[in-house]
């Protein structure tokens, strides 16, 4: 399989590579999460989406599907915060996250959960494969597992340009190794966020998580992302000049 940074393309190879998931937990799911619906469609998916907004559609992708929906707010504690809906566009909601109600008008209160203490005494298959998507309150999230974070094998957390380094840092503090940084955007031309995927030491044990020790070396396994992107804009030369 020749690698790509997406999240299908890396969910592909972690799972080719022996990445078993007991239970998917989506932490911002929006509508629904694609890529892990089709990567993981026979597990339980839980999903943390608290703009209600979102709810009807995530009921319509789910159906026949395994899921949780959590109307509720992850963080790093357990109570209740103000939760911000924006519409950046004019075509509705577009997305929410939690803030601070003195810095920022508009916000209404909802419960928050720390992930550790919704996961305590449920009968949820281990491993988990958490996901975060939230616009801005992931590091708390990822704070907010707790001695859960045991039961994680992977960790694929939005980082935008600001806040990349943060992240990166504090998914290794909690012992996960950086295995693969996918799905980047670009802003008018200008490098804007990208999702971060982390694994699990026993994850990153697994034996094609570690080519250079357990492979023979080929030059042709070598495979720089400019060889793909010459590869996709040859073809897109043949399409055009037919």
């Amino acid at each position: 399989m020749i690698a790509f940074p997406s999240k299908a393309n890396t969910l592909a190879r972690l799972k080719a590579a022996g990445m078993e998931i007991g239970t998917v937990i989506d932490v911002g799911a929006h509508e629904q999460t694609l890529e892990l619906r089709e990567a993981f469609p026979d597990i339980r998916h839980i999903l943390f989406e608290p703009a209600e907004e979102f709810h009807d559609k995530i009921a319509t992708h789910y159906a026949g599907m395994d899921y949780v929906l959590a109307p509720l707010a992850v963080s790093d504690h357990d109570g209740s915060g103000n939760l911000k809906k924006f519409d950046i566009d004019g075509g509705g909601v577009s997305h929410s996250t939690l803030v601070n109600p003195e810095t920022t008008a508009g916000s209404s209160t909802i419960e928050t959960v720390r992930l550790d203490t919704f996961l305590r005494g449920r009968d949820d298959k281990k491993p988990y494969l958490l996901k975060i998507d939230v616009d801005g309150y992931e590091v708390p999230i990822m704070r907010g597992l707790g001695e859960s974070a045991a039961d994680v094998a992977c960790i694929i957390v939005e980082a935008t340009r600001d806040t990349f380094i943060e992240r990166l840092n504090f998914g290794a503090s909690l012992g996960f190794q950086l295995i693969d940084i996918i799905d980047p955007c670009y802003y008018y031309g200008v490098f804007s966020q990208a999702d971060l995927v982390f694994v699990s030491p026993a994850v990153a044990a697994l034996p094609d998580m570690r080519p250079w020790e357990t492979k023979e070396f080929g030059w042709d396994k070598w495979i720089p992302i400019a060889s793909v992107e010459g590869t996709v804009q040859a073809a897109a030369q043949t399409s055009d000049a037919g």
